[in-house]
């Protein structure tokens, strides 16, 4: 007890303002000195994990786009097979299907020649060269000269460019493995017929429906849209990507070496271990041998080039066990956690700022609350002599002590007075707030009876006068029309003698309950007398009252009412209201008409 007693004596002789500001302080130095050991050890731990993950990333990215790079054009060539084997593809017009051809290749930018050969040496071939479309066939689809023609884009002659002697595609690669294979068949890479470009053939076997072997279609496609792909990549700063084909010679990389190399004035394709870059150079000379491993396994493997060391993994991929590439992904350490120590970096400068932020809005609310408590204080010990009020013990000396201890010397007589005050003015809200309760339900009450008859529910006499009245200087000021209908049950007395007064009211209380589902919400029906009812229709010629109310009178006579299913008909009397009349003058034209309904055989309506 001692030792608490003196730590809170040596807090107290500390300002508020010194109590607020020194722990933001030790918390910006603290929190600072705990975001760089974070720095150094996440990035020391995690670096190798984040490469990694990286890689795989890239490497799903290029297997997927990989497999449809390879399937489009290995696709056209089975559609065209089973178009010709359906008879949906002419294999003798030669000018036919050489447009069919050059047609599938402007539709697939992947796609660089397409061609057809059969088993009498004769070949149809459509494709581009240097921005060109070029169409080449062999005369009547036989063996012979190989001409080729520059077309339009309808795929119409336009010039002669060559003609090759006795070109026989049945010696090539791509025909005779097709035919052998009986199915899709991909050649290695080779370098394009267009200068320092790679390219690859697929080609697939036309055989009839008895099993003879007519023909192969084939397809070329050119690589440099796959260097363009890998080189858009998003790796890191420095990341190195490398796609190398089973010979090991290089296929594309992220960088713009070019794939091939000049050995004596002449072209030859790259092997990996020549290239220029060191850390494609130098992956793959420790790797020799990889090239034609076919397993999954992912080799990887660990250097160091101009002072960076790179994390390199290495993957064989196979598309369809036809093609079998590796890929080469190449990142560099520093650079993971070169993003790393920046991340992190960014988050302490963010947090030091927004602490500072905290701490700078800490001191002017310090100052912008206890300058206000201050003048309060003064204030207070100006009433302290009242003394009222329970004591709140302190022992701080800050300027929320000398508050708390100027409030303790007002607050007992303070406190016993409100409580007071409170207690009579909750009775006061609970008598005032109950009797207005009670008058408003009331007058409620008191409105809705004054102006409703109580068998029918609906309005009394005394309303129909108050409407009468109102639509009266409604059409002397207005010039507003509107016309008044009496109606009035036939023999009612006869309903009463025979069947009582309650199925009397009963009956009564039905046909208000039909008039009020008839009429419009503008109109206005009351129980003008026993068995009379009257409806002030607003906006309403004579003969539009007319047959509204006829109407009612027949759907009326078809209902049967009560308990007793009585059969009730009406007479009534229509009148327009004519300007300058009273109310008396309009009622009693009304009532005139319905003494006509009723002499003159009742169930009707007079107007």
């Amino acid at each position: 007890m001692r030792h608490k007693e003196v730590k809170i004596k040596l807090i107290n002789r500390f300002s508020l303002r010194t109590i607020i500001v020194v722990p933001i302080l030790l918390i910006i130095l603290i929190g600072s000195f705990m975001t760089y050991l974070l720095v150094e050890r996440f990035a020391d731990r995690y670096s190798e994990k984040l490469i990694s993950s990286s890689q795989v990333r890239i490497k799903n990215h290029i297997y997927d786009h990989l497999d449809d790079y390879f399937k489009i054009p290995e696709l056209v060539n089975i559609y065209n097979a089973n178009l010709a084997l359906n008879n949906q593809l002419n294999l003798e017009n030669v000018d036919i299907l050489g447009k069919v051809l050059l047609n599938q290749v402007t539709s697939n930018d992947s796609i660089d020649y397409s061609y057809y050969a059969n088993k009498y040496g004769g070949i149809v071939s459509s494709g581009l060269y240097q921005n060109t479309k070029r169409i080449s066939y062999t005369d009547d689809l036989k063996l012979g000269d190989f001409k080729v023609y520059e077309v339009d884009k309808n795929g119409d002659y336009k010039n002669f460019v060559k003609s090759i002697r006795n070109f026989d595609p049945r010696d090539k690669s791509w025909y005779i493995e097709a035919r052998e294979n009986q199915g899709a068949y991909w050649t290695e890479v080779y370098t394009g017929a267009q200068e320092d470009v790679l390219g690859m053939s697929t080609s697939y076997p036309l055989i009839s429906k008895n099993g003879e072997k007519i023909g192969v279609f084939g397809t070329d496609i050119l690589l440099d849209q796959l260097s363009e792909f890998v080189k858009k990549i998003n790796t890191t700063e420095n990341g190195i990507i490398c796609i190398v084909d089973s010979q090991g010679m290089v296929v594309a990389s992220s960088t713009d070496e070019n794939p091939f190399i000049e050995i004596d004035n002449s072209q030859y394709r790259l092997p990996a271990i020549k290239s220029e870059n060191d850390v494609i150079r130098l992956g793959y000379t420790g790797i020799k041998g990889v090239y034609y491993k076919e397993s999954d396994e992912v080799i990887k493997s660990k250097y160091s080039v101009d002072g960076r060391n790179y994390h390199c993994e290495f993957y064989n991929y196979s598309y369809d066990n036809k093609v079998n590439w590796n890929i080469m992904i190449a990142i560099p350490e520093q650079d993971i956690i070169s993003d790393i120590e920046v991340l992190f970096y960014r988050f302490t400068v963010g947090f030091i700022i927004i602490t500072l932020m905290v701490l700078f809005v800490y001191i002017i609310m310090s100052k912008w609350i206890l300058k206000p408590i201050i003048k309060l204080n003064a204030k207070v010990n100006e009433m302290a002599n009242e003394n009222w009020g329970v004591q709140v013990h302190t022992d701080r000396n800050d300027e929320l002590g000398q508050l708390t201890k100027s409030f303790n010397k007002m607050s007992v007589k303070l406190m016993d007075y409100l409580k007071e005050l409170d207690n009579k003015q909750d009775e006061l809200e609970k008598i005032n707030s109950s009797l207005e309760d009670i008058v408003k339900e009331r007058t409620k009450e008191l409105e809705l009876l004054s102006v409703t008859d109580s068998l029918t529910s609906i309005y009394n006499k005394r309303f129909l006068v108050e409407s009468l009245n109102y639509n009266i200087e409604l059409s002397k000021r207005y010039n507003e029309i509107f016309s008044v209908t009496i109606l009035d049950i036939d023999h009612f007395k006869a309903v009463n003698d025979n069947f009582g007064h309650v199925e009397g009211d009963r009956v009564l209380m039905e046909i208000s309950k039909f008039l009020s589902s008839k009429i419009r919400d503008v109109d206005v029906l009351g129980r003008y007398g026993g068995e009379e009812f009257m409806i002030i229709m607003a906006n309403t010629s004579l003969d539009e009252a007319y047959i509204a109310s006829e109407r009612f009178r027949k759907e009326l006579s078809e209902i049967e009412f009560g308990t007793n299913k009585i059969k009730i008909t009406i007479s009534g009397g229509v009148a327009q209201y004519m300007i300058n009349e009273t109310l008396i003058d309009i009622v009693n034209r009304a009532d005139n008409n319905l003494y006509k309904a009723k002499n003159t055989g009742r169930n009707r309506i007079v107007k």
